[in-house]
């Protein structure tokens, strides 16, 4: 299948090459003087060339191609045996997805000789997965067209008191938090989430559906849609939130029942360059590596040493800053891989319940 490529010249270590890449896959057995990693776009893809992907070349002389981000047709890709890049960006709710399927190969140690692990807080390394960044789903709005501020998800979903189009994320993503946020609005406990109440959630989400424009498919359309004013509230990730804040200062947002996830770093199956690919997660997830990303884009860092090098200024817009704590909701991962009574893991359960009532 085709992917959106682009290949990162690094001054320094002679021009990049022009890459024909085949519509199967990526070609990422080229050899190991080429890394295929996936490019996140935006204010992300921003963030992850100036801290992991320019760095990393300017280290190594290993020249990196990008390779446009997008996790279900990479899994489909890698399922066929031909990933198309050669570390994938793994989200948490879709991780028993690859490590059910046998699409990730396990993170080799070897690199990570003279590194502390317990480093990785509140999310630890996995077997085949390294915590890659931390972000939340928030709510953001416009309060002079709303007619006041919002606090809760409740809120979003009072129409009446806060008149105007929203749009959230696709629910078939599930780090979207689309159920979450439609059990926090209809008086769930946080500690009372899971397992999901799919009935009670999809009610929910009916009673707010004439009032939702759009359920947006890309972090940048999801703030584009504010920035235009098309809507006056919306779910959308925290740090495409904090760029069209910073462009446009009518624009709010609350850390209140902030919904955080996990992104992780895995090298899949197949993958034609697997050592340097185990090279780089390494190189990524160091404290100075973390620090500068997150100086750059409000995604937390995973290796907590990172905090040291962040100042507090910064640090307070990032979704795990000690001061969010009591605010912020963790969300479970663990739960979207385990079996519904059905026999299915509930991620697929909940993609397929949303198609269907999205078809409705």
């Amino acid at each position: 299948m085709p992917h959106h490529i682009r290949t990162l010249k690094i001054a320094g270590i002679g021009a990049a090459t022009a890459l024909v890449v085949s519509a199967c896959g990526g070609g990422a057995a080229d050899g190991d003087d080429v890394l295929y990693l996936p490019d996140g776009g935006g204010a992300w893809g921003e963030a992850q060339d100036q801290a992991f992907f320019q760095p990393f070349a300017e280290e190594t002389g290993v020249e990196v191609v990008l390779v446009e981000n997008d996790e279900t047709t990479f899994m489909a890709s890698t399922e066929a045996g031909d990933p198309p890049t050669d570390v994938v960006n793994v989200t948490g709710p879709m991780l028993a997805n690859w490590t059910d399927g046998d699409l990730l190969d396990p993170i080799d140690h070897d690199h990570w000789e003279g590194r502390d692990l317990d480093e990785f807080d509140p999310y630890p390394m996995l077997e085949y997965v390294v915590p890659s960044l931390v972000y939340a789903t928030q709510m953001a709005y416009v309060p002079e067209e709303i007619g006041g501020e919002m606090s809760s998800w409740e809120d979003f979903f009072d129409t009446e008191t806060f008149p105007g189009q929203r749009t959230m994320g696709e629910g078939s993503t599930l780090a979207n938090g689309v159920f979450e946020i439609a059990l926090l609005a209809d008086g769930v406990e946080p500690d009372e989430l899971y397992p999901l109440d799919y009935d009670r959630a999809l009610d929910k989400l009916s009673e707010i559906r004439p009032d939702i424009l759009t359920f947006w498919s890309s972090g940048a359309e999801s703030v584009q849609l504010l920035a235009d004013r098309q809507v006056v509230a919306g779910a959308a990730w925290n740090g495409r939130v904090a760029d069209v804040v910073e462009q446009d200062d009518a624009i709010e947002y609350s850390w209140d029942q902030a919904l955080l996830y996990v992104d992780y770093w895995g090298v899949p199956a197949g993958a034609g360059n697997p050592e340097v690919a185990q090279q780089f997660i390494e190189f990524a997830t160091r404290a100075d590596r973390q620090a500068e990303f997150a100086e750059m884009i409000t995604y937390a860092p995973t290796n907590i040493t990172a905090y040291d090098l962040i100042d507090e200024e910064r640090s307070l817009m990032l979704p795990t800053a000690p001061e969010h704590l009591d605010s912020v909701i963790p969300t479970d991962d663990g739960y979207w891989s385990e079996e519904s009574p059905d026999g299915e893991i509930w991620s697929d359960v909940a993609i397929g319940l949303w198609n269907d009532w999205l078809a409705e």
